[in-house]
């Protein structure tokens, strides 16, 4: 009697299936890993601004385009958009980080998400005097 060497059919469709649902698990997981990283550089962007903001702001330096080139010349947006930094912007843009001039000499920093949700706001107030 002959021995055959090989799988069947029947064990190389199993084998098919339950790779398949290896896949169907693993990839959801591994898309919400994708977006859970450009949350986090996001945020990453948000302490950064507020950083140099703050820096800014305890030596009486102004907070201007220089300052916002300078923040996007250090970071991109995890979005793959234009600038990661911008004056004024709201969540319009995904993964961008507004600055906006509160009205009291400090600056209120918003990090964007996906789909225009707010993930993420600081706001950065100058020293105050010691007496």
């Amino acid at each position: 009697m002959k021995t055959r060497k090989g799988f069947t059919l029947l064990e190389l469709m199993i084998v098919v299936v339950i790779i398949g649902v290896l896949a169907l698990i693993a990839v959801p997981a591994l898309l919400n890993a994708v977006e859970q990283s450009r949350e986090s550089a996001v945020l990453g962007n948000v302490s950064a601004a507020a950083s140099t903001i703050s820096s800014r702001l305890a030596v009486s330096q102004p907070v201007d385009d220089e300052v916002i080139a300078l923040l996007n010349d250090s970071a991109d947006n995890p979005w793959g958009g234009d600038d990661a930094f911008a004056f004024g912007a709201d969540c319009s843009e995904q993964g961008i980080v507004g600055i906006v001039d509160n009205g009291e000499g400090g600056y209120v920093i918003t990090g964007c998400g996906r789909d225009g949700d707010e993930l993420i706001r600081k706001t950065v107030l100058p020293p105050q005097p010691i007496d």
